[in-house]
């Protein structure tokens, strides 16, 4: 049979886009399957879809297309209620090529995604075609005047579903539709790609939007209690949004910087899962949970909120994570304490949630959803005596469950580091044919001119879906040759242009443990580390550091008018006594302090910042001033102190440090022009990984 997705925005990112995806792509095996986007705002997915699945547009709204501005898109939809959350998106313009859109279709089962595009769906499909409406939403959550429209016009579907029965049990008790069944399906998430967590990394992780219903002010209150007790576990949130800058403000509120990391968004996201050894899900309210799901399949036990639906159909307490109170820190930090503070339990229920995780495989419900357009259509088939029924299943095996890219632009790169510095990478890509193509780093440089291109030796195989499938490894020792700097991610072929390629999953937890050896060891040579990443376009790089020497700043604590500083010193000197902490201004107007620092170790030191002075000899409004250690008092070379050595390429955004507050000793000259006090002093990462701080008058 065929069957059509209507979505608002396949383009963009999103839980309904991904679970949509995981649906599609399992339904493909033995169906024709599309998803038909309402708009189109940029030219490629966010997330990989199977070119065995067909994708297209109503709307295109990227720069310089002619649907922008076109006629009627002023006036308001006639479909969509007022009410409804995309509202705003709609237009008697796209009414029209919805409308047009479903009456022409020769889909034999038409799913609409969401309550606007399910009204669609419902009234204006053609009448050989069942029609299907999923329902993403908690159905309480959606407006009492949509609810209104939806049970006038949900009489023409053929089922509905939810993500859970609880939603399905209020669906029927609150909006009831005579003769229609509503089924609670659950989304589905695919197997990962990556071996699962043996929960031995003492990190705590979350994923989400950083949106007021995730409440991870809750999940930084609760870890901010047991900080202390834990004092060598870390929190990493993963995720964008609007609350991002107040979260933030209350890390370092709570004085937790690099203890609890606002990661930003990450994809795919299953190689950071893989890094945790506890899942949070905090949310007060969740229509599935799918990042639960997620969690469990990468192998972590989940310490989740008991939301009014969601979490307590996905999680069974106490056998591989633990339902706590909803809203309440308490019930937090008891949940998180419970796992971090026992090895044995936290990785039997590791084990556990990898095991009960398996019934959320997309083919396990795929299934169920062919089950449930075979019982729509004998139904319709008994009330329409004209009506024929889709054909079954076709025909498939092993090889069609998945299928090469149809280009090397649209294949992604998965990339392996582990602990000695070694990077494996990965790609499947359409048949070779002729061409011989093989993986190339290609040098960008900040400034400078560009390194030469360096091929790597790759082995391909066939696939028994026509694919190939390319591999490469980069050996530590050609760091000699990328040096310090970043590299593009190249497939190349004889003949042909290089292409920068997609990033895939991105597996670096073993660096985790490299930088801890590090930490704990410093090396008496040089340093090398290598960090593959993604570019905001998705686009594939590598960052490689080849130091001889430098300092790794390991720790920053800013309180009581004071920075202290932490770090060790890295390659063939050592900390002598009396050695330096020192302090320039970036600028034409260059000026240095120093102050001695504590040698705690051959190679380790602290140091407090002087600060009284960089303040009192301000020029600036605002100011920079770099960090450096002079190792050795009698010899005046000094060493960068960067924080370069992590298993993620933002430390910048990362590791936010509070400002220090202060007020000098001396009157400023500059205090002539700008008298404001206190003068502010906040320590920081560049984007490059060295240490610095800024002084500025706000």
């Amino acid at each position: 049979m065929k069957i059509s997705f209507l979505i608002n925005n396949i383009y963009g990112i999103g839980g309904t886009n991904r679970t949509v995806i995981n649906l599609a792509e399992a339904l493909s095996v033995h169906h024709d399957v599309e998803i038909v986007s309402v708009f189109r705002r940029t030219t490629a997915t966010k997330f990989e879809i199977s070119p065995r699945i067909t994708v297209r547009a109503l709307v295109d709204l990227r720069p310089g297309s002619a649907d922008k501005g076109a006629a009627g898109s002023d006036e308001p939809s006639e479909v969509v209620p007022r009410q409804e959350e995309f509202y705003a998106q709609y237009s008697r313009f796209t009414d029209g090529r919805i409308i047009r859109d479903l009456q022409r279709t020769s889909a034999d089962v038409v799913v609409g995604t969401r309550p606007s595009l399910n009204l669609f769906v419902a009234a204006h499909t053609r009448d050989g075609a069942l029609r299907v409406a999923q329902e993403h939403m908690t159905h309480l959550a959606i407006p009492p005047a949509v609810r209104a429209e939806m049970a006038r016009v949900y009489p023409r579907l053929d089922a509905i579903t939810t993500v859970t029965d609880a939603d399905a049990r209020s669906f029927m008790e609150n909006t009831p539709i005579a003769g229609i069944p509503v089924v609670g399906i659950p989304n589905s998430v695919p197997e990962p790609s990556v071996a699962p967590s043996d929960c031995s990394h003492k990190v705590v992780v979350s994923a989400g939007r950083m949106h007021h219903i995730k409440r991870y002010d809750l999940l930084i209150r609760a870890f901010g209690q047991l900080a202390h007790e834990f004092p060598d576990w870390q929190l990493r949130i993963y995720g964008d949004g609007g609350e991002a800058g107040k979260l933030r403000a209350l890390v370092t509120e709570l004085g937790l910087t690099g203890r609890a990391l606002l990661m930003g968004g990450f994809s795919p996201i299953e190689s950071e899962w893989a890094k945790g050894s506890i899942a949070a899900v905090t949310s007060s309210a969740e229509s599935f949970g799918m990042t639960l799901v997620e969690a469990m399949r990468c192998g972590l036990p989940v310490v989740s909120t008991d939301c009014p639906v969601g979490p307590r159909e996905i999680l069974r307490d106490g056998e591989d994570g633990f339902l706590v109170p909803n809203g309440e820190v308490e019930g937090i930090a008891w949940g998180l304490r419970r796992l971090m503070a026992d090895d044995p339990l936290r990785r039997a229920m590791g084990a556990a949630a990898l095991r009960n995780a398996t019934r959320y495989d997309p083919a396990a419900v795929a299934d169920r959803y062919v089950e449930l357009f075979e019982d729509a259509a004998r139904r319709r088939a008994a009330a329409h005596r004209g009506y024929r029924a889709p054909a079954g299943a076709r025909a498939s095996g092993p090889e069609q469950l998945t299928v090469p890219p149809v280009s090397i632009g649209a294949a992604t790169v998965d990339i392996t580091a582990d602990d000695a510095g070694w990077l494996r990478l990965s790609a499947d890509g359409p048949e070779e044919g002729r061409r011989r193509r093989r993986f190339v780093l290609r040098h960008r440089p900040s400034d400078g001119e560009p390194r030469p291109d360096l091929p790597l030796r790759t082995s391909r195989k066939d696939l028994d879906n026509g694919g190939t499938r390319y591999t490469a490894v980069l050996t530590p020792s050609a760091l000699d040759e990328l040096g310090d700097g970043r590299w593009q991610v190249t497939m190349s072929a004889a003949k042909s242009s290089p292409v920068h390629m997609k990033a895939g999953v991105r597996d670096t937890r073993a660096l985790i443990d490299a930088r801890a050896r590090l930490i704990a060891r410093p090396p008496t040579g040089p340093v090398g580390w290598n960090l593959p990443y993604a570019q905001p376009n998705g686009r594939l790089m590598l960052r490689t550091v080849v130091r001889e020497q430098h300092v790794e700043c390991t720790q920053v604590e800013s309180a009581d008018g004071a920075v202290t500083v932490r770090g060790v010193l890295t390659g063939p000197r050592r900390i002598e006594p009396g050695a330096l902490f020192v302090v320039s201004r970036r600028g034409r107007h260059s000026r240095t302090f120093s102050v001695p620092v504590e040698v705690l170790g051959r190679q380790t030191f602290r140091a407090q910042a002087p600060l009284r002075q960089v303040v009192d000899h301000r020029l600036e409004r605002w100011e920079d001033w770099d960090w450096w250690l002079q190792p050795d008092p009698s010899d005046r070379r000094k060493v960068r102190v960067c924080h370069l050595l992590e298993d993620f390429p933002d430390v910048k955004g990362a590791y936010v440090y509070p400002s220090v507050p202060l007020v000098g000793d001396e009157v400023s000259q500059y205090a002539v022009v700008h008298p404001a006090r206190p003068v502010w002093v906040r320590p920081y990462c560049s984007a490059s990984g060295a240490m610095a701080m800024n002084v500025v008058d706000r």
